[in-house]
Protein backbone atom coordinates (compact mmCIF):
# COMPACT_ATOMS: atom_id res chain seq x y z
CA UNK A 1 0.00 0.00 0.00
CA UNK A 2 1.23 3.25 -0.70
CA UNK A 3 1.78 6.61 1.18
CA UNK A 4 -0.80 8.64 1.24
CA UNK A 5 0.10 11.92 -0.72
CA UNK A 6 1.30 15.51 0.84
CA UNK A 7 -1.31 18.49 0.43
CA UNK A 8 0.65 20.35 -2.15
CA UNK A 9 1.85 23.94 -0.63
CA UNK A 10 0.77 25.77 -4.27
CA UNK A 11 -1.58 25.10 -7.25
CA UNK A 12 -0.61 26.01 -10.57
CA UNK A 13 -2.71 27.92 -12.96
CA UNK A 14 -2.19 27.76 -17.05
CA UNK A 15 -4.10 29.38 -19.18
CA UNK A 16 -3.52 30.62 -22.89
CA UNK A 17 0.55 29.70 -22.73
CA UNK A 18 0.76 31.55 -19.19
CA UNK A 19 1.07 30.16 -16.07
CA UNK A 20 1.51 30.90 -12.37
CA UNK A 21 1.84 29.21 -8.89
CA UNK A 22 -0.84 30.16 -6.45
CA UNK A 23 -0.93 29.17 -2.28
CA UNK A 24 -3.12 25.96 -2.62
CA UNK A 25 -7.04 26.98 -1.32
CA UNK A 26 -6.99 30.19 -2.78
CA UNK A 27 -9.92 30.73 -5.20
CA UNK A 28 -9.73 31.70 -8.70
CA UNK A 29 -12.15 33.81 -10.04
CA UNK A 30 -12.49 34.96 -14.38
CA UNK A 31 -13.08 37.42 -16.29
CA UNK A 32 -15.91 35.96 -17.98
CA UNK A 33 -14.77 38.05 -21.69
CA UNK A 34 -11.39 36.82 -20.86
CA UNK A 35 -9.78 35.35 -24.13
CA UNK A 36 -5.94 34.91 -25.38
CA UNK A 37 -5.58 38.09 -25.91
CA UNK A 38 -7.13 39.61 -22.91
CA UNK A 39 -8.75 39.12 -19.91
CA UNK A 40 -7.97 38.79 -16.07
CA UNK A 41 -7.66 36.61 -12.99
CA UNK A 42 -8.37 37.27 -9.64
CA UNK A 43 -7.08 34.66 -7.11
CA UNK A 44 -8.60 35.13 -3.74
CA UNK A 45 -7.14 34.09 -0.28
CA UNK A 46 -9.75 32.73 2.39
CA UNK A 47 -8.71 36.43 3.93
CA UNK A 48 -10.32 38.25 1.75
CA UNK A 49 -7.38 39.49 0.13
CA UNK A 50 -6.61 39.91 -3.99
CA UNK A 51 -4.37 39.50 -5.84
CA UNK A 52 -4.98 40.08 -9.65
CA UNK A 53 -3.37 39.05 -12.88
CA UNK A 54 -4.38 40.77 -16.47
CA UNK A 55 -3.13 40.87 -19.84
CA UNK A 56 -3.73 42.64 -23.45
CA UNK A 57 -2.21 43.11 -26.71
CA UNK A 58 1.14 44.50 -26.30
CA UNK A 59 0.91 46.21 -29.74
CA UNK A 60 -1.91 48.91 -28.80
CA UNK A 61 -0.36 49.98 -25.43
CA UNK A 62 3.31 49.97 -26.81
CA UNK A 63 1.90 52.97 -28.62
CA UNK A 64 0.87 55.30 -25.90
CA UNK A 65 3.41 53.51 -23.35
CA UNK A 66 6.60 51.76 -24.90
CA UNK A 67 8.18 50.45 -21.74
CA UNK A 68 6.77 48.48 -18.81
CA UNK A 69 7.90 51.49 -16.48
CA UNK A 70 5.98 54.06 -18.72
CA UNK A 71 2.90 51.76 -18.49
CA UNK A 72 3.42 51.41 -14.55
CA UNK A 73 3.88 54.97 -13.84
CA UNK A 74 0.52 55.31 -16.13
CA UNK A 75 -1.44 52.89 -14.51
CA UNK A 76 -0.27 54.35 -10.79
CA UNK A 77 -1.70 57.60 -11.77
CA UNK A 78 -4.66 56.55 -12.97
CA UNK A 79 -5.33 54.48 -10.18
CA UNK A 80 -4.88 57.50 -7.61
CA UNK A 81 -7.55 59.60 -10.29
CA UNK A 82 -9.68 56.71 -9.88
CA UNK A 83 -9.50 56.67 -6.04
CA UNK A 84 -9.66 60.84 -6.20
CA UNK A 85 -6.36 60.53 -4.01
CA UNK A 86 -3.14 62.46 -4.50
CA UNK A 87 -0.16 59.59 -5.61
CA UNK A 88 2.88 59.17 -2.75
CA UNK A 89 5.46 56.86 -4.78
CA UNK A 90 6.97 54.76 -2.33
CA UNK A 91 8.93 52.21 -4.49
CA UNK A 92 10.28 51.44 -8.44
CA UNK A 93 12.12 49.56 -9.62
CA UNK A 94 13.57 47.31 -12.64
CA UNK A 95 12.85 43.47 -11.75
CA UNK A 96 13.41 40.32 -14.29
CA UNK A 97 9.94 38.36 -14.95
CA UNK A 98 10.15 35.29 -16.85
CA UNK A 99 13.45 36.24 -18.54
CA UNK A 100 11.83 39.55 -19.40
CA UNK A 101 12.81 42.99 -17.65
CA UNK A 102 9.50 44.37 -16.15
CA UNK A 103 8.51 47.41 -13.90
CA UNK A 104 8.02 46.57 -10.27
CA UNK A 105 6.09 49.58 -8.33
CA UNK A 106 4.88 50.08 -4.85
CA UNK A 107 3.01 53.17 -4.14
CA UNK A 108 0.44 55.00 -1.57
CA UNK A 109 -2.33 56.60 -2.75
CA UNK A 110 -3.13 59.92 -0.16
CA UNK A 111 -6.56 59.61 0.55
CA UNK A 112 -8.29 63.22 0.83
CA UNK A 113 -9.83 64.04 3.79
CA UNK A 114 -13.63 65.06 3.74
CA UNK A 115 -15.98 67.02 6.04
CA UNK A 116 -18.79 64.76 5.83
CA UNK A 117 -18.46 61.01 6.49
CA UNK A 118 -15.52 58.53 7.63
CA UNK A 119 -12.37 59.39 6.65
CA UNK A 120 -10.93 56.89 4.31
CA UNK A 121 -7.52 55.29 4.66
CA UNK A 122 -4.55 55.62 2.75
CA UNK A 123 -4.55 52.66 -0.16
CA UNK A 124 -1.48 50.88 -0.89
CA UNK A 125 -0.82 49.36 -3.93
CA UNK A 126 2.15 47.11 -5.00
CA UNK A 127 2.31 45.89 -8.95
CA UNK A 128 4.61 44.21 -11.76
CA UNK A 129 3.98 45.46 -15.55
CA UNK A 130 5.58 42.96 -18.31
CA UNK A 131 5.81 43.69 -21.77
CA UNK A 132 6.36 40.15 -23.82
CA UNK A 133 7.41 40.22 -27.34
CA UNK A 134 7.31 36.99 -27.70
CA UNK A 135 3.75 36.43 -27.04
CA UNK A 136 2.60 40.10 -28.07
CA UNK A 137 0.67 40.57 -24.68
CA UNK A 138 1.39 42.87 -21.61
CA UNK A 139 1.00 41.28 -18.10
CA UNK A 140 0.04 43.21 -14.96
CA UNK A 141 0.09 41.57 -11.74
CA UNK A 142 -1.06 43.84 -9.06
CA UNK A 143 -3.03 44.10 -5.41
CA UNK A 144 -4.15 46.76 -3.47
CA UNK A 145 -5.16 47.12 0.20
CA UNK A 146 -8.77 47.78 -0.50
CA UNK A 147 -8.32 44.47 -1.52
CA UNK A 148 -6.71 43.36 1.49
CA UNK A 149 -3.53 43.47 -0.26
CA UNK A 150 -0.27 42.20 1.50
CA UNK A 151 -1.09 43.99 5.07
CA UNK A 152 -3.98 41.57 5.34
CA UNK A 153 -4.05 39.87 8.58
CA UNK A 154 -2.92 36.36 7.89
CA UNK A 155 -2.10 37.11 4.54
CA UNK A 156 0.93 34.98 3.12
CA UNK A 157 2.25 37.22 0.29
CA UNK A 158 0.61 36.03 -2.84
CA UNK A 159 1.83 38.66 -4.63
CA UNK A 160 5.27 37.43 -4.26
CA UNK A 161 4.39 33.83 -4.69
CA UNK A 162 2.52 35.02 -8.15
CA UNK A 163 5.16 36.94 -9.13
CA UNK A 164 7.98 34.78 -8.49
CA UNK A 165 6.76 32.11 -10.42
CA UNK A 166 5.05 33.86 -13.24
CA UNK A 167 5.21 32.53 -17.07
CA UNK A 168 4.11 34.44 -19.86
CA UNK A 169 5.58 31.96 -22.17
Amino acid sequence: MSEPQQKTEFDTLRIYGMSFDFPFGHKLEFDPRLTREGGSVAVKSPAKSVVFVTWGDLRKIVKRLPTPAEHSKYSMERAAKTARGTLKQTEQGDVEINGHSAAYSRAEIEMPRGVLGPHRPNQEIESVHIHCDRTSRYFVIYTSSDWGGSGAPGQENVFRVVTENFKCH
